[in-house]
């Protein structure tokens, strides 16, 4: 955040208008100056920990609110059966955007104080957070408008002859969903828990590429020129022009691809980590075993690694220990399992608008699960 965003925000909080996402960051920015350091803080701004100390009660209050009201679970009068949806996608296998925090140094900001903010980091690292009810311009580091934000949107402009790469870094939190328009046209889904690098604009005669961690799904708009490119790991999938969604997370053994429509090729960034490369036919899954290195070839039913897009869950013989982590990041809730043998266990479900109160319900209707909730935490006994 720069000093002019800052006090722009700021102004905002004094009015009473900003979200808690908001005040979070504006706390993190108070955070960066040292207590020590008399001229990093500007004096017209007034007494830097009165404000921290204001912002802070809102925000514990918020918290203490929500804490006081204990979870109310609503019986669910049938059984759950797998729902399915037909839709085009690509399934493949990415690095958990928690690992990627870690990595560049994001934790302190957004992990340590499990912000729900949605985050917008420009070209020259200020990071900007996005309210999913706001409509706003976005700008470069020089000011100049690259593209509009529509609540729960950005779409960026298609402009002709860009001097060079310029990238902006989406990062989308637990239990929230947002969807970008590249200037090629190219649609993007991403999903809970993961970011996307992307150029703001692509450049005549190179690739476009873009970098994924956690999941996201992409409508890409065909351009053989240019063929789309998108980085993952170890593994690159190729396209000219499909749709194809882009997931792994680390309780995965596999990292896989999954091809309904069109044809993508799998190849290596790094050959010494992955065997080989190939192409993949529709209805058919490529998986890469994270310990052995190779890949294997199997025909799948692909409606269910694309559900989560319309905002369902689905679960097709899937381990319990699997379920446990999808339905946290889904609804961005805490499951501590007290029954280590039902984690190996095997199920089938399917969630749309439900509730967690009532997918729990659901699986202890149908499966025996015992549990209970408290605030936002879910304890398996």
């Amino acid at each position: 955040m720069d000093k002019k965003s800052f006090l722009a925000l700021l102004e905002k909080h004094l009015e009473g208008k900003t979200t808690k996402e908001e005040e979070r960051f504006l706390l993190n920015y108070f955070n960066s100056f040292q207590e020590d350091d008399s001229d990093g803080w500007p004096e017209e701004l007034g007494n830097r920990q009165e404000l921290k100390d204001k912002m802070f009660a809102r925000l514990t209050k918020g918290v203490a609110e929500k804490s006081s009201r204990n979870l109310k679970v609503k019986p669910l009068g049938s059984k759950r059966l797998l729902k399915y949806a037909a839709t085009v996608a690509v399934v493949f296998g990415v690095l958990y955007v928690f690992q990627y925090y870690k990595q560049t140094g994001l934790s302190n900001t957004l992990n340590k104080d499990n912000s729900d903010a949605i985050v917008l980091k420009l070209d020259n690292g200020n990071v900007d957070v996005i309210s999913e009810n706001d409509q706003k311009k976005i700008t470069d580091s020089k000011g100049n408008v690259v593209g509009y934000q529509k609540g729960n949107t950005i779409a960026y402009e298609q402009k002709l002859n860009p001097k060079g790469l310029v990238y902006n870094e989406l990062t989308v939190p637990l239990g929230k969903r947002f969807d970008l328009v590249l200037s090629d046209g190219t649609t993007v889904k991403v999903n809970a828990g993961s970011t996307i690098k992307y150029p703001v604009q692509f450049i005549e005669g190179i690739p476009r590429e873009v970098e994924v961690w956690g999941e996201a799904y992409f409508d890409v708009t065909k351009d053989v020129n240019h063929p789309f490119l998108v980085n993952a790991n170890n593994i690159q999938v190729e396209v000219l022009g499909t749709k194809f969604n882009v997931s792994s997370y680390p309780e995965d053994d596999d990292i896989s691809t999954v091809l309904v429509e069109g044809s993508v090729k799998l190849s290596a960034r790094n050959t010494d980590e992955v065997r080989g490369s190939l192409v993949i036919t529709p209805n058919q899954k490529a998986s890469w075993n994270k310990i052995t290195a190779e890949m294997t070839v199997t025909e799948v039913e692909t409606d269910i690694y694309t559900s989560w897009i319309n905002g369902r869950i689905v679960f097709k013989n899937c381990p319990f220990k699997n379920i446990r982590k999808k339905l946290e990041r889904r609804y961005n809730v805490s499951i501590i399992n007290n029954n280590t043998a039902l984690d190996e266990k095997f199920y089938n479900a399917s969630f749309d608008i439900e509730t967690i109160e009532e997918v729990m319900e659901a699986f202890k209707e149908n499966y025996a699960i015992d549990y209970t909730i408290s605030n936002n935490q879910i304890i398996i006994n």
